[in-house]
């Protein structure tokens, strides 16, 4: 247990986001969370037990995830996030098919989302953005190693302007005794071209780690954290624990609390989580408060 201990804080202190914060990195559909559950842990993705969502994450993890999941994320009144992503068995490994689309506006191209990052999605504006994201990925493992890849098409609206482009991710992961690390590059591909905004892509190197399910009296404890590093080095890290509760067989209760930090952003560090499966749905619930007033709401449904 002290080993386990011992790695995740090392990839905690390791500081570099999954969703950093940069005026010029765009699409920002591929800067913010994208698993409910890792979201209640401090936005630090499970890797020991992972699912369709591994695809955002570390796309190693699709060799043996499976299930289909929806989900939902409001900042504010005014932005929304939608998800979907499946993840099947195919070709002695797993594919993963998903697809984002995120809808927000500012003031003008100097203001809201486009220059706070995730921090300015509840602002409203006559300056419409919309960003649409379909990624296909495959993974199997190789000696000992579990390894994916992801490619990306990437198309970007802003008031009278538009931008399709590419991009391609790489991730590798593998079981370290009591825990699974993985590490990822993400987002790496051809900078959007567009008139009013000066924008690059949000390259993007993250590190990640968690225990297997441990018991500890009634409760299944797990336990996640990572970090990442994007362009112009902006940084995020954040951990959290998930405790499970079975009052009836085939009836899973899920609390999660974390930390998140995010460079440059408003938001406050407390992330919060629940979830309940049944069977073979899972509802997932998360939630992050900013300065602003403006608070995220993630909502997921699960289909194992």
């Amino acid at each position: 247990m002290r080993k386990t201990i011992v790695a995740l804080a090392l990839v905690l202190a390791w500081a570099g986001p999954s969703s950093a914060q940069n005026e010029r990195a765009l699409p920002l559909v591929l800067q913010l969370p994208m698993s409910t559950r890792a979201l209640g842990m401090g936005n630090a993705y499970v890797l020991a037990q992972g699912d369709a969502d591994a695809i955002f994450h570390y796309p190693g993890l699709l060799d043996t995830s499976r299930g289909l999941g929806l989900s939902l994320s409001r900042y504010g009144s005014e932005s929304s996030l939608f998800a979907a992503a499946a993840a099947a068995e195919w070709f002695r490994g797993g594919v993963g098919l998903a697809l984002q689309t995120l809808s927000y506006s500012a003031g003008t191209f100097a203001a809201g989302a486009l220059a706070r990052g995730e921090s300015g999605l509840s602002e409203r504006g006559p300056v419409t953005v919309s960003e649409q994201v379909a990624t296909l990925a495959y993974a199997r493992s190789l000696f000992g190693f579990r390894i994916g890849l992801a490619a990306k098409l990437i198309e970007q609206r802003l008031t009278g302007d538009r931008d399709v482009t590419a991009a391609g991710d790489l991730g590798i992961a593998r079981n370290v005794g009591p825990v699974v690390l993985g590490i990822a590059a993400r987002n790496f591909g051809r900078d959007p071209d567009l008139e009013n905004v000066e924008a690059e892509l949000p390259w993007t190197v993250s590190l990640g780690g968690s225990t297997r399910s441990v018991p500890f009296g009634p409760l299944d404890i797990v336990a996640a954290a990572g970090g990442a590093w994007a362009r112009d080095e902006h940084r995020e890290a954040g951990g959290g624990i998930e405790a499970a509760y079975w009052p009836v067989s085939g009836r899973t209760l899920f609390g999660r609390v974390g930390v998140r930090w995010v460079e440059d952003s408003d938001a406050r560090p407390l992330t919060l989580g629940a979830g309940f499966a049944g069977d073979r749905i899972v509802f997932d619930y998360a939630f992050q408060d900013f300065d602003n007033g403006e608070p995220l709401h993630r909502l997921t449904v699960r289909w194992r």
